[in-house]
């Protein structure tokens, strides 16, 4: 057996002693003595404080210190240990669109997982899924871009199930580490694992060659994001427009042939109102980010998120429309400054102007990012791991009840003593 929180016990043994103490402290009857002004003094019960030679009322005692003991063993989180292994796996398996062959990472899935090791799987989002989904996996890749954020969160959350079945844990990562797999979040996000992740890449898909072709603003003439498209130039992946006007039913037409469709009214309209308008500093789209005082009175309609504000609330959405797709910007720019002429706005707008599913980025990762996805020689030891999937021993409840109980007769036996002196 072994106790995921051991500091309880110690915690448990000094109340312990202390209720022992105050058991030696004998509260007694002072010896009668003739002393005639006495006649003065009220006739009440009066007993004075004196050390004892041995405890008073054991059954008592021990029936206190038995309570504390068992609540401070059930707060300890005992654990029965069965068969600990010296090293247990956390397997990432990508299957996104980044991916050539799920058939190479399936099998370097398999030759890794041992008995008892979790298997995560991930594209944009990121689960624990039996090993036997490996059997199951399908043949094509996923559309959705892989996330190594996601990734990584799925199996630091994951780890710490080993706990008490493992000496030490370790990260396996098996994905082709591609740039559009790495965000702002990822390295911080890798910072909370100190031990180390082996990384294994396999193939990556080729990336696919896109027409460039200009932005075409749908709206006023002096709408402010006519300046960010005319500075954006012909960086925009695909034939694109974007509609500052409410949508005809022909521009849904375009869409479900393939086209990118970008509905981005000039003030939120169409969309849902907020409960509370509010501002917000920055509005985030992948790697982009567009720092400037926005004013949030409407919420897009469900979808992919493309976009989110800092906060991570949506502010774009993408759905799938036909072969195309059609998005929704709830993103309000300020026409008397300057954030439009910022190149960052340059960039948010090539982002949500990107192919349905966004701009594929499938040339390989930096050499110095994948060492930091390495990171540190050593695994990690599975004592140390705290978290929600920290595994719970129904002992811990029986525990409290023992405890409960106990307390319980404690105080039936302290009601009938004194019951029986005060007769």
């Amino acid at each position: 057996m072994s106790f995921l929180t051991p500091l309880a016990l110690l915690a448990g043994g000094v109340s312990a002693a202390a209720v022992i103490a105050l058991h030696l402290l004998a509260r007694q009857r002072p010896r009668a003595a003739a002393f005639p002004p006495a006649r003065f003094v009220p006739d009440q019960p009066v007993r004075a404080p004196s050390l004892a030679r041995r405890p008073t009322d054991l059954v008592l005692l021990a029936l206190r210190v038995a309570a504390l003991l068992l609540l401070a063993t059930a707060f300890a989180r005992p654990v029965l240990d069965g068969r600990r292994r010296s090293i247990a796996r956390v397997v990432a398996l990508d299957r996104s669109r980044a991916v050539a062959s799920l058939a190479e990472g399936r099998d370097s899935a398999r030759a890794i997982l041992g008995s008892g090791d979790r298997l995560v799987m991930f594209d944009s989002m990121a689960g624990i899924a039996p090993v036997t989904a490996l059997d199951s996996l399908a043949k094509e890749a996923s559309e959705a871009p892989g996330s190594l954020s996601a990734a990584l969160i799925a199996s630091i959350r994951a780890a710490p199930a080993f706990r008490a079945s493992a000496d030490s844990v370790e990260l396996v990562l098996i994905s082709p580490l591609v740039r559009e797999e790495w965000d702002a979040a990822t390295a911080a996000i890798r910072a909370t694992w100190p031990g180390r992740v082996r990384v294994i890449r396999v193939r990556a898909s080729a990336t696919p060659r896109q027409a460039s072709q200009r932005v075409e603003i749908i709206g006023r003439e002096d709408d402010p994001l006519r300046a960010t498209a005319g500075l954006l130039g012909a960086r925009a992946a695909i034939p694109v427009r974007v509609l500052r006007q409410a949508a005809a039913a022909g521009d849904s037409e375009e869409a479900r042939d393939g086209r990118v469709l970008v509905y981005w009214p000039e003030d939120g309209g169409g969309f849902p109102r907020r409960a509370r308008p509010d501002t917000i500093g920055a509005v985030v789209a992948g790697d982009v980010v567009l720092v400037a005082p926005f004013v949030r009175a409407t919420t897009p309609p469900p979808g992919r998120v493309i976009a989110r504000w800092a906060d991570g609330q949506p502010a774009a959405t993408e759905r799938e429309v036909g072969g195309g797709c059609f998005r929704d910007v709830a993103i309000t720019l300020d026409a008397a400054g300057d954030v439009a002429l910022r190149e960052s706005a340059q960039h948010l707008l090539a982002a949500l102007a990107a192919p349905c599913g966004g701009a594929r980025e499938l040339t390989p990762l930096a050499d110095s990012l994948a060492e930091r996805l390495r990171g540190a020689r050593s695994l990690v030891a599975a004592k140390n791991l705290t978290g929600k999937e920290a595994p719970e021993s129904p002992l811990a409840r029986w525990l409290l009840l023992a405890s409960a109980l106990t307390l319980l007769v404690e105080m039936i036996v302290r009601q009938y003593r004194g019951a029986g002196r005060a007769s």
